[in-house]
């Protein structure tokens, strides 16, 4: 499956937990967002009945962030559902 990668311009900053691998906690700047099979326009779309998924950032599908966290040896891909907390801005979550 391909995955669309999308750069960040402004600031979003995230924290949470990847349970079940070595990341553990993260909290960081994001730097880039990643959508599995997905035109992000259709997010806000329903279900499709057809293919039974929608991706996108509202909660559907598989979406990753790549975080630089200070604490971790070089930037790490988290999935949105390890996303605890978020913040638009200069600073950490």
């Amino acid at each position: 499956m391909a995955f669309e990668l999308i750069p960040v311009a402004d600031e979003l900053w995230v924290a949470g937990q990847s349970g079940g691998d070595e990341i553990g906690e993260f909290n960081g700047k994001v730097i880039a967002i990643a959508m599995r099979d997905t035109d992000p326009l259709s997010a806000s779309q329903p279900e499709d009945a057809s293919t039974g998924h929608t991706e996108g950032l509202l909660g559907w599908g598989t979406t990753y962030f790549l975080v630089c966290d200070s604490n971790q040896g070089s930037p790490v891909w988290v999935a949105k559902e390890s996303v605890t907390s978020h913040r638009l801005g200069g600073g950490a979550s």
